[in-house]
């Protein structure tokens, strides 16, 4: 494939969070991750890649970020672009797809877009679907393996029930699970190669957007409280037989997926 864009996120790297009056997740200052399915999405697009493919990786927050885009081009990736802007401040799934949706036209034409088919911040996993809705693709979510064949892909989903296979066309969009794939790891010399690449920076004005349809100007949904709780010891009697607790515990399987 001639151009993969992979969209990237990146999370608080600790359990506990700040977040502002408004509810939102104050990531200045905080120590950030990539997001673990969204690393598995760019080890798949360093997979599918044509010997003179390109990989982009495009992730939306701080400036700070600037560094760590460096590491994955160390990791293989061949551009990193930063969109950075005080305006798109608490977005929402929604928000956060348009952000994308204008990147992935002014970076394009691409051949596939790949997503984590989840956030460890926010766990929605909406975006991937709302981000090819925009762009009017099909999406194939929660992807645990992916090939490439002479027509397209062929698709390896989990679902509730078992594992479904599918064919596909590009471009279409592909939400990975975190557990498909490990990013592999960079080398010295990529490490030192990766130092004089450039990370290119766009803004609002730079795709074309508006600052009322970013951030929490342009979000439908609002987060009006927020509570810890921790969950209750679970009730039952305590059994301490080996073969009647296995015994039992298929029941309770049966009970749930006979």
């Amino acid at each position: 494939m001639k151009h993969i864009l992979v969209c990237i996120k990146a999370v608080p790297a600790a359990a506990s969070v700040r977040v502002d009056g408004e509810y939102r997740l104050k990531r200045d200052g905080a120590v950030l991750q990539w997001n673990i399915a969204d690393e598995a999405a760019l080890e798949a697009a360093l997979c599918l890649k044509d010997r003179d493919g390109t990989v982009t990786v495009v992730t939306m927050g701080p400036g700070q970020l600037e560094a760590p885009l460096k590491e994955l081009l160390a990791r293989g990736a061949d551009r990193a672009v930063l969109i950075t802007d005080r305006c798109m401040a608490g977005a929402d799934t929604r928000a956060t797809a348009a952000v994308l949706k204008a990147a992935a036209e002014t970076l394009g034409p691409l051949d596939l877009i790949l997503c984590g088919r989840r956030a460890i911040d926010g766990e929605t996993g909406q975006v991937p679907g709302q981000l090819a809705a925009a762009l009017g693709l099909a999406c194939v979510s929660s992807v645990e393996a992916i090939r490439r064949e002479a027509d397209g892909l062929t698709l390896q989903r989990r679902l509730e029930d078992g594992v479904q296979t599918l064919h596909a066309r590009t471009p279409l969009v592909v939400s990975i699970c975190e557990y498909a794939l490990q990013l592999r790891l960079p080398g010295i010399l990529s490490l030192r190669k990766a130092k004089d690449k450039a990370v290119e920076l766009y803004d609002a004005a730079a795709l074309g957007l508006r600052p009322e349809d970013c951030g929490q100007k342009g979000s439908l949904t609002r987060v009006t409280a927020m509570e810890t709780r921790f969950p209750g010891m679970r009730k039952g009697p305590r059994e301490r037989d080996p073969a009647a607790g296995a015994a039992e515990l298929l029941r309770m399987i049966r009970e749930v997926q006979p």
